[in-house]
């Protein structure tokens, strides 16, 4: 009887490790029978997880793996870039690694010898055992497990390493799908995904958007997942980034914004569990591997989300066919719904294409025109439906319209910086998607800028001045955004600045905004008290249009671009390369510049306190306006400005023409006056002389013009 039992177990288990590598399935073809759907898939969500590795990497072994918890979310959401930048799938495990033995096998079975596997999480959602028999069978393991979701979050997303000004993504911290319905995009294109909770941002996530500055930020969730109040904290710190928000009344909605605006003709969809996160993060390396969306599906539903079947209308009226993946088993994702979207796809006669299209333009606080076409003549307010990313309906306060129809201009009271949906029914028409309406942030009419910070307080810049301010129109804010008294406000000249004092700590940062009705002030400015002497003092020379030399001292040698911060007044300016030849005593910043302008450049790097920012005053190229012979043996050249260091350098200018072909031996600048001593005589059979600056010396006067010159006509 025992040996019967054996062999039954025995069995069993082959069976079932069979299935672990092998459930990958086509789904049934749709009713038209043009397709089938690829359905990954296992008994539970941790063999489906490995379903999808065996998938992703054709049952190869690969270098590195990524553990994350298949019954805890926060720590598991910003995992997909890292795990494709390290070509790595996503592996769900449990706490202790008995329960999830099906996922440690593939581990075993599927990392090369010394491989690294990251846990992404805690000892409690990642137990100490699981990665100590990680250890014991000779893997390398790299756990990043913070404190909370938010540190853990933070570990990822530093462990990224990402470019400075790489565009990020703003996430629920507390609830997942919107993270999900960008996860693969995120991935693909290796952006960080920063989560946040509901009405204010973490400090790690604060402290790198200071430090990154993003050219792009897409927040994902209406104002009910993520409050404006993020919205208008993450202005303040990255004020030159363009921030968008993908949020829709549900996470369906949402999730087409997403679609919409990112995935226009894809070759391939997934299709996951829009209400468990397990799933959709374990295909969310294979997706963006095939730079596909995932599509999220409620699984007790027999339809479709409508912004999803109107995503999916669009895609067949473009003649975009892609190919339908499952991330999930039946319970997951049931057929009906894969049926439901290859109907759509492939247009077997339930769905009906739109006969009006909808546009949007002109969008201000106000409201904006929309585009009917065909052009419908009778529409009025109640034809259309506007909300905002909460999905509260906005009321509408007229409609006109334009055009014979083809248009209509909407009026409404709406926020800059938000996005709305615009829809439209009418009685005998069929409406194509929802549009967005998006309405841009108000150009400020004031900008402010921040300088001689100390523990006694600042001068703020105002440009254009105002002469009236008071203490009442400037607030000023500690990193807690606790309100900081200010004791008093001085103007000076004439309002271009104010002298603001207050009680501050060295090496905090302040942020400073201003109201004053009738203005519109830009971004809030940084106020950052220096700590102590600086460690480090800059100075800048040979500043041109295409860059400058800056010394560092004591130096300090590993510098790159993104430790340096470069301004043309409050708009900063692009690094494109940094140098230095000599260990770190000086680097070449190169950037393109403009002639007659004043740049501020300073440095930021971890341990090291530099002084305060130091002027790059480009200047404007030399020229020549009149030239003559003193006598045979001098040529006197008059400058537009006055040159400075040039004594004794010769190698700035040459003179060509002359017979004797002479070197030139001396050069004295007397202001403007630049004389030049001649090796040899000019004599009268030189009919021209032609000085040429800047050609073959080592200094550049025409500041990266074309080289100049200067002919002079001898009178015989």
């Amino acid at each position: 009887m025992k040996s019967k039992t054996k062999v039954l177990l025995s069995l069993v288990c082959i069976v079932s490790l069979f299935l672990s590598f092998s459930l990958v399935a086509l789904a049934k073809p749709g009713k038209s029978g043009k397709s089938a759907a690829h359905r990954f898939y296992g008994h539970d969500r941790f063999q489906t997880s490995t379903s999808i590795a065996s998938a992703l990497y054709d049952g190869q072994k690969v270098q590195n793996i990524v553990l994350a918890s298949g019954h805890n979310f926060p720590d598991a959401l910003s995992a997909s870039t890292l795990a494709y930048q390290l070509k790595a799938p996503i592996i769900l495990v449990s706490p202790g690694h008995k329960d999830s033995m099906v996922s440690y096998n593939f581990v075993k079975d599927h990392l090369v010898a010394g491989g690294t596997v990251t846990i992404v999480g805690g000892k409690a959602i990642i137990s100490h055992s699981s990665e100590q028999w990680l250890l014991d069978n000779g893997f390398h393991v790299n756990r990043l497990g913070g404190k909370d979701r938010f540190d853990t979050n933070s570990l990822i997303v530093n462990q990224l390493n990402v470019p400075h000004g790489t565009p990020v993504i703003i996430a629920s911290g507390t609830d997942f799908p919107d993270a999900l319905g960008i996860s693969s995009l995120a991935a693909s294109k290796g952006w960080p995904i920063l989560l946040s909770n509901p009405s204010n941002l973490p400090q790690s996530v604060q402290e790198f958007l200071i430090s990154d500055q993003p050219t792009d930020i897409y927040i994902v969730g209406g104002e009910g997942i993520i409050q404006n109040g993020v919205y208008k904290q993450i202005q303040t710190l990255s004020p030159n980034s363009k921030i968008q928000r993908l949020g829709g009344y549900d996470r369906f909605e949402t999730l087409a914004l997403i679609l919409n605006k990112f995935y226009p003709n894809p070759t391939q969809i997934y299709v996951a569990n829009g209400f468990d996160f397990a799933d959709a993060l374990s295909g969310s390396t294979l997706a963006a591997t095939h730079n596909a969306p995932i599509l999220l599906v409620d699984p007790n539903s027999n339809n479709l989300p409508k912004s999803l079947n109107d995503y999916l209308v669009m895609l067949r009226n473009k003649n975009v066919h892609p190919q339908v993946n499952v991330l999930g088993g039946e319970g997951a994702v049931p057929q009906r719904l894969i049926d439901k979207i290859n109907d759509v796809l492939e247009n077997d006669g339930e769905t009906t294409t739109p006969s009006e299209t909808l546009t949007v333009r002109n969008p201000s606080i106000t409201g904006f025109i929309v585009g009917v076409s065909p052009a419908i003549n009778n529409m009025t307010i109640n034809d259309f439906t506007l909300r905002n990313s909460s999905g509260t309906q906005i009321t509408l306060t007229s409609a006109t319209v334009l055009n014979g129809g083809a248009e209509y201009a909407l009026t409404a009271s709406l926020n800059a910086g938000q996005i709305y949906t615009l829809t439209a029914a009418k009685a005998g028409y069929t409406f194509g998607p929802a549009r967005y309406v998006v309405v841009p942030t108000t150009i400020p009419s004031e900008t402010l800028t921040v300088s001689n910070p100390s523990t006694t307080g600042f001068i703020v810049g105002v440009s254009p001045a105002i002469n009236n301010m008071t203490l009442n129109d400037f607030s000023l804010r500690n990193s807690s955004g606790t309100p900081i008294n200010l004791t008093s406000a001085t103007a000076l000249n004439g309002g271009a600045a104010y002298a603001l004092t207050a009680s501050l700590s060295a090496g905090q940062i302040y942020t400073l905004t201003a109201t004053k009705t009738g203005y519109t002030f830009g971004p809030a400015q940084y106020v950052v008290v220096p700590t102590t002497t600086p460690s480090e003092a800059l100075t800048v020379s040979e500043p041109s249009t295409t860059g400058f030399t800056l010394a560092v001292n004591p130096a300090l040698n590993g510098l790159n671009a993104s430790d340096f911060i470069l301004m043309d007044g409050s708009s900063r300016v692009t690094i494109s390369s940094v140098s230095t030849t000599n260990s770190g005593a000086t680097y070449k910043i190169s950037a393109t510049l403009t002639a007659g302008h004043t740049y501020t450049v300073t440095a930021a790097k971890g341990g090291y306190y530099f002084g305060t920012a130091q002027n790059v005053v480009v200047p404007l190229a030399a020229t020549v306006s009149s030239a003559a012979i003193s006598d045979s043996r001098h040529i006197v050249l008059t400058m537009n400005k006055a040159l400075i260091g040039l004594i004794g350098d010769p190698e700035a200018f040459e003179v060509v023409g002359v017979a004797s072909n002479p070197t030139i031996t001396n050069v004295t600048v007397s202001g403007t006056k630049v004389t030049l001593a001649l090796s040899s005589s000019i004599v009268s059979t030189d009919a021209y002389v032609t000085v040429n600056y800047a050609k073959t010396g080592t200094r550049d006067l025409t500041n990266g013009a074309p080289v100049a010159n200067f002919s002079i006509l001898i009178v015989n």
